[in-house]
């Protein structure tokens, strides 16, 4: 099995070394770019569509479509003050640039020290994390913030990867929506510069992993997950006790202060249509923490029995509104402390729910897809065993000192410290998972999610009811 992401990248492998780089042409191209417009002659949104597709051109590349032009016009020259686009095209391009420039090293120093970790856990090198295999890939936020770099300047080619089942990643589809002016993609936009203008600053020095959880069906090795598939007679049967369940009418689930996973309402395509015209809960969490978006580089889109969960994304932005009333709402400091691995206390779950099922969701081959869908996201797979050698990994972290933050206001000593709940279970912070656009039960939904909790051993459930009124009706049934 092929899950190499060379392909996938922009990048050249040395015959000898095996060691990344880039080819010559877009190597000399990036470092007039860092160096400013007065060498790039980049001072322009049309400068910039033209410098991306000579890019692309001479990579043999597709190019970029006339809307992603207009774009770029409409939002530089119409959408944000001559003063914040001077400064964009002067201070924040080159510096995206740098970032993208250092790809290659920061790809070549991850795979080294990801070697000298995989004897004493299953591999975690950045890879493609293909259908029906579980398994994790533990990256820096520095080399996070360059792959996104790369995105932004749509160096990536566009072959293969929908027969990979792996959506588009160049960031021109955000800018092609502008064209038709749907006034929330200019504040997705927002939010992505501000998440490089906040990362050019102060680079994170922290870390995530990106996991893909499986339920195996039938008699396919279990691997990480201690349990397959459930069928109806393993639910029908099952005697574990409900969790206790809490129903909160307002506020978003990413604003929780309870210790707990946050479910993603997401697309079977991670990410959704962040990158295009989507703007509902899954987008806009991606929006506020950019990092999530570099998961739909490597990982194709999630069949029935899978999930994916995404472990220290920081959060950038603050928010108000919500699909066409979207609205970037400024800066947000991040101060969830990290663990023992580098990583922020943020725990998502990414879960696709049908897509408007009709009165079929209450049949029970429906209700169980959902419930076991669910039951795979809220289970722990390869997390607790990545904790349990977080001592051997952390101890050779902190001697490089690779995720200590400095300047950037984070605390040293409270990073480095193994905290007592380390290996404490999270709880499940969710609300109308498959519901709304996708046409879901709300009531239904709820009892499935809360069962899949129950079972996978959660110590409880917190309900965002969004104000939809049947949250009133399952705060009453939990008594």
């Amino acid at each position: 099995m092929d899950e190499s992401i060379l392909p996938f990248l922009p990048l050249l492998e040395r015959t000898h070394s095996g060691a990344l780089q880039w080819p010559s042409h877009l190597e000399f191209a990036l470092k007039s770019l860092i160096a400013g417009p007065s060498i790039s002659e980049v001072t322009s949104p049309e400068a910039l569509y033209d410098f991306i597709n000579d890019l692309r051109e001479q990579s043999q590349l597709s190019l970029l479509s006339p809307a992603a032009m207009i774009g770029f016009v409409t939002y530089f020259d119409d959408l944000i003050t001559r003063a914040d686009a001077k400064n964009f095209f002067e201070e924040v391009l080159p510096s995206i640039a740098d970032l993208a420039f250092r790809m290659p090293v920061l790809m070549n120093d991850h795979f080294k020290q990801s070697m000298s970790v995989t004897p004493k856990i299953p591999l975690i090198n950045l890879r493609l994390l293909k259908p029906q295999y579980s398994g994790l890939v533990y990256i820096s936020q520095e080399l996070v913030a360059a792959l996104l770099a790369c995105m932004f300047l749509c160096l990536y080619p566009r072959k293969g990867r929908a027969e990979a089942r792996l959506p588009d990643i160049n960031f021109d589809g955000l800018f092609e929506s502008i064209s038709i002016q749907m006034p929330q993609q200019e504040q997705k936009v927002h939010c992505i510069l501000h998440y490089f203008t906040r990362v050019t600053h102060c680079i994170p020095k922290g870390m995530l992993s990106f996991e893909r959880k499986v339920l195996p069906r039938g008699q396919e090795s279990l691997m990480h997950c201690t349990i397959r598939q459930p069928n109806q007679s393993f639910w029908s049967e099952s005697s574990s006790s409900f969790c206790p369940l809490k129903v909160i009418k307002d506020g978003n689930i990413e604003d929780h202060n309870s210790n707990a996973l946050e479910v993603d309402f997401a697309n079977c395509y991670l990410g959704g249509g962040v990158l295009r015209l989507g703007c509902v809960q899954e987008e806009i969490r991606f929006l506020i923490s950019p990092e999530l978006i570099a998961g739909m580089l490597f990982m194709p889109a999630m069949q029935a029995n899978e999930s994916i969960e995404i472990r220290g994304a920081e959060r950038y932005s603050c928010h108000t509104g919500y699909s066409s009333s979207f609205c970037f709402a400024g800066d947000y400091v991040d101060t969830k402390p990290r663990d023992a691995l580098g990583r922020r206390r943020t725990c998502i779950v990414a879960i696709d729910a049908l897509m408007m099922p009709g009165k079929r969701q209450y049949e029970d081959k429906l209700m169980l897809r959902e419930v076991n869908k669910a039951f795979c996201g809220f289970l722990d797979q390869m997390e607790p065993l990545l904790l349990s050698i977080s001592f051997c990994y952390t101890k050779e972290v902190h001697q490089k000192g690779s995720y200590t933050d400095g300047g950037c206001g984070i605390s040293d000593d409270a990073d480095r410290v193994l905290v007592k709940d380390e290996f404490s279970t999270l709880g499940i912070a969710t609300g109308n998972w498959g519901c709304g656009a996708f046409g879901g039960d709300m009531e239904l939904k709820s009892i499935l999610q809360w069962i899949a909790a129950s079972q996978a051993g959660r110590p409880f459930l917190t309900y965002f009811s969004f104000g939809v009124p049947e949250g009133g009706s399952l705060q009453q049934l939990t008594g």
